[in-house]
């Protein structure tokens, strides 16, 4: 049956060769105009997706001239009539994607909040957007946090981010990020501009050179130990301390500056005028890598500096080994594990000093009251940890 089917084929696309491969390309034409109507996307990614979409036209050609539907002598023309119509559509859509990318890049670019000129995204996040930006008066470079009441989940969200930041505003240690102003647009967006830090996160360090050696590891935990001296002294508490809000940049001529990133998990333990406290003290937030365990216990133990120090041993641990404590699990996995198991040794897999081992030891104790008095502490044991090496 099938062998009758094609030899009754055999010789159609000689009577209406052009007519038959323009019926055929029109079919891939209107799949290539749906994807750039329907799907938008970036130029980059739509790129992709033409040339998938133009290689899998001439599937049924190559089909054709393998089973002898489509003669070898019009294959020239049948190639030439699919590429021009189908290459022709995929370039346009692509086209009109690339301008719409300019476009839409140019328009953030111009957007002004208040005396903010935005200019290129630095990151994005659940919570929001980061661009860089400029004073329009002082020619300043800053970084503007956008946060919208969609991302942030409620009106009530933003409400709470405005008060951390006038929180977080009062902290002036030289390895916390700054804070120079804050406002609402008025589509609604709140907005936070801080000092423009250009440089690259722990992460990416690590991520790039693999673990740092003790003394350099050290210098920078000592430094992030004195931004939350200054915020556990004001009643704050971070709640997620971790490689990614760590960056090193340099200031003032000065290299390997830390700088304690990204407060939008801040808790305050000191009452505040209108409903008490800025977060929820409990509540069930963090990074599972480097969450201690009053957090990983989901508001049964209240979440206080003594956690920040826990958080602050394990980036310890990930800088000095290139991983996480408890790295390779689940994130369930994970938080059962800061909360009922002790992470292997630094000395088993890093050649640190055994003084150093041990204070990072001590910062991951599972009972706040078995870890450091203080941050201050954590970084005269840490000094005196290289010290003694």
């Amino acid at each position: 049956m099938l062998e009758s089917t094609l030899s009754s084929l055999v010789g159609v696309y000689d009577l209406a060769p052009v007519d038959i491969t323009l019926g055929r390309a029109t079919y891939w034409v209107f799949l290539v105009v749906a994807y750039g109507t329907l799907i938008p996307n970036t130029a980059r990614r739509t790129a992709v997706a033409m040339v998938i979409l133009l290689a899998a036209s001439f599937i049924p050609v190559a089909l054709g001239l393998a089973d002898g539907t489509i003669p070898a002598a019009r294959a020239p023309l049948v190639l030439n009539v699919t590429l021009t119509l189908v290459g022709s559509a995929a370039v346009m859509v692509w086209f009109g994607s690339f301008r719409y990318e300019t476009v839409a890049r140019r328009e953030a670019a111009a957007r002004e909040l208040g005396q903010y000129v935005l200019g290129e995204r630095l990151g994005a996040g659940g919570m929001g957007e980061v661009y860089h930006a400029e004073h329009r008066m002082l020619r300043r470079p800053v970084a503007v946090k956008l946060i919208t009441p969609a991302q942030a989940g409620s009106p009530d969200a933003i409400a709470r981010f405005e008060r951390e930041a006038q929180a977080t505003a009062g902290l002036t240690h030289p390895n916390t990020v700054q804070i120079f102003d804050y406002g609402r647009s008025d589509d609604g967006t709140f907005y936070c501009v801080m000092e423009y830090l250009p440089g690259d996160t722990l992460e990416a360090i690590v991520d790039r050179d693999g673990p740092m050696s003790a003394e350099r590891a050290v210098h920078v935990l000592t430094q992030v130990c004195g931004a939350l001296a200054e915020a556990h002294a004001k009643g704050l508490v971070h709640r997620d301390i971790k490689p990614s809000n760590v960056m090193m940049t340099e200031r003032g001529g000065m290299k390997d500056v830390a700088k304690l990133l990204d407060f939008g998990l801040v808790v305050s333990n000191v009452p505040s005028h209108s409903d008490g406290r800025l977060t929820e003290v409990g509540m069930f937030v963090g990074t599972p890598e480097f969450m201690s365990p009053e957090q990983c216990a989901g508001g049964e133990i209240e979440v206080g500096p003594a956690s920040d120090l826990y958080s602050l041993g394990a980036l310890g641990y990930y800088l000095l080994t290139g991983r996480s404590p408890f790295a390779g699990r689940s994130a369930t996995q994970m938080l059962a594990a800061h909360l009922y198991e002790t992470p292997k040794s630094l000395l088993e897999q890093a050649a640190v000093p055994p003084a150093l081992a041990a204070v990072i030891a001590q910062c991951l104790a599972k009972s706040p009251d078995d870890r450091f008095a203080d941050a201050s502490a954590v970084a005269a044991a840490l000094e005196a940890s290289i010290r003694a090496a």
